[in-house]
């Protein structure tokens, strides 16, 4: 990637997915997903290693984190039921790539995954 590229990803990144706040600052905006029920599930530009999603609930009884790679519960808790519709909305191709894509937005280098 040259410096032209690079140059117009960083200036895409904080014009297109930043906000401004008098109170709190520059934040990035996070990315939805999609929908379950009463769960939204959300890739929040420039996060932390292992390539993850969050999962809240409306109510905030759910607070979830899972890897992107495989689904696995990394953090907080979630009812079976609700994690059988995690799971089923992971394990479709299309969601899966559209949440990859999401992950590699705000990343570079080895940082990306595949």
């Amino acid at each position: 990637m040259d410096s032209e590229d690079l140059l117009l990803k960083q200036m895409d990144k904080y014009i297109n997915r930043t906000l401004v706040n008098e109170e709190f600052g520059v934040y990035f905006i996070k990315e939805l997903v999609g929908k379950i029920r009463n769960m939204k599930i959300e890739i929040y530009p420039n996060d932390h290693n292992p390539p993850h999603f969050h999962v809240k609930s409306n109510d905030l009884s759910i607070d979830a984190t899972f890897r992107l790679d495989d689904c696995t519960l990394l953090k907080g808790q979630i009812d079976s039921n609700d994690l059988k519709r995690i799971k089923a909305f992971f394990n479709d191709n299309n969601t899966q790539q559209l949440m990859k894509e999401m992950w590699n937005k705000s990343k570079f280098g080895n940082q990306k995954i595949n």
